[in-house]
């Protein structure tokens, strides 16, 4: 799996802080787990912030990233995107922290991207019809994605059938109990969606990637028309009055 390396110089800027070691006891187990879901939930926000920063200052490169259908392309406009960002409001009232690297999986920073293009534009996106379930999905953006083609095609199926659940879904904070609400809401669509036989593995913030870079695709790279109904038939020629 691709990942991205991203670096964010943050305002408030000071000496570098160390963290403490827990302290034993009977509990310990417990608060490492509770430490554990803290960090990946502090983590999961700081990516938010870090790709919403991104579409703020390089809107136009990340449209060009996301739009790019050629696995080259795709990876050019990534490389813009590498490197220091300044993102004055990421700092979380740390006083003591200089500055923030944010590893990106490839597939979960395409769908962050996404979701900050959608809420800018969330009008585009919320008038979008949802349409027939179809029996397959293919989509050329698939190639750029760096996910199995079963979620993309899932993902697909559940951005056309239903929008405005995914809609609901990025509206809400990761590892919130809000954002575990929306997924429940989406349960049948991603149940219906889902290849017979095919099981997803993945946590939260893949799947959730995964829904809303498929639904920054219905206007980024639609689904091709359906190719025009052959010409009917010629009418048959007049059959001869008797007696010609």
């Amino acid at each position: 799996m691709r990942k991205v390396l991203l670096a964010a110089v943050l305002a408030c800027v000071g000496a570098a802080g160390s963290l403490a070691d827990p302290p034993l006891g009977s509990r310990l187990g417990e608060r490492t787990t509770k430490d554990l879901e803290k960090r990946e939930r502090e983590s999961a926000l700081g990516a938010q912030e870090m790709a919403r920063c991104l579409v703020n200052k390089q809107h136009s490169v990340v449209r060009a990233f996301l739009a790019a259908l050629d696995p080259k392309e795709s990876q050019r406009f990534s490389n813009k995107m590498t490197g220091e960002h300044e993102c004055f409001n990421m700092a979380e009232g740390n006083d003591f922290v200089e500055g923030r690297i944010v590893t990106f999986p490839h597939d979960i920073y395409r769908g962050m991207l996404s979701e900050w293009m959608i809420k800018q534009d969330e009008r585009t996106f919320a008038a979008l019809p949802a349409l027939p379930r179809q029996l397959t999905y293919s989509r050329s953006w698939y190639a750029v994605s760096d996910r199995d083609v079963s979620v993309d095609e899932m993902a697909t199926c559940v951005a056309e059938t239903a929008p405005t659940g995914i809609l609901a879904l990025i509206d809400t904070l990761p590892y919130s109990d809000a954002e575990g609400a929306a997924f429940g809401s989406l349960g049948p669509s991603l149940g219906a969606c889902l290849r017979a036989g095919v099981k997803v593995r993945g946590n939260r913030q893949s799947l959730r990637a995964a829904l809303a870079d498929a639904l920054y695709q219905r206007i980024a790279n639609p689904a091709p028309l359906p190719p025009p109904a052959p010409p009917a038939a010629p009418a048959q020629a007049a059959q001869k009055r008797q007696g010609d």
